[in-house]
């Protein structure tokens, strides 16, 4: 698969996480709110299309991982810097962080982005440690067999 595809392919993954979390965190502040999420101004069109960019901008980066002469951490920083870095950007462009409400709410929803992405991060890295471990067991198991 060509490296076009494959990005290609994680970012069209990456926006349908960040549409399933932004429509998820729309019900929840909009059942919060009393159903009183209004939105005017092209606001919901703004802020599906920096649903998309978050999304692309934390799933096309996993590419990285693919190269083995960087250290990991090096990796991690790379893929969540540029994703966290768009996701903050994007958030106060479109209104997701309420600037009204002052400057510690505001740290308080980018902290609380910065989290949601570490989570999501941590469960895909579970995910794939568990896959590579049940892969290594068959492949020994078979070389068991085989002996």
């Amino acid at each position: 698969m060509t490296l076009f595809k494959r990005i290609l392919e994680n970012s069209i993954q990456g926006i349908g996480i960040a549409c399933f979390i932004y429509l998820l965190s729309g019900m929840i502040f909009d059942y919060v709110n009393h159903g009183t999420l209004l939105m005017e101004n092209w606001m919901f069109t703004r802020q599906v299309i920096g649903t998309f960019l978050v999304g692309i901008a934390f799933s096309a980066p996993t590419e990285i991982y693919r190269n083995d002469n960087l250290p990991f951490p090096l990796k991690f920083l790379f893929h969540m810097g540029i994703g966290c870095t768009v996701y903050t950007i994007v958030a106060f462009r479109v209104g997701w962080i309420p600037v009204q409400l002052g400057w510690w709410r505001c740290l308080l929803f980018v902290f609380s982005g910065f989290l949601a992405a570490l989570l999501i991060w941590l469960a895909y890295g579970y995910y794939y440690w568990k896959l590579a471990k049940s892969m290594n067991d068959k492949i020994q198991k078979e070389e068991h067999e085989n002996q």
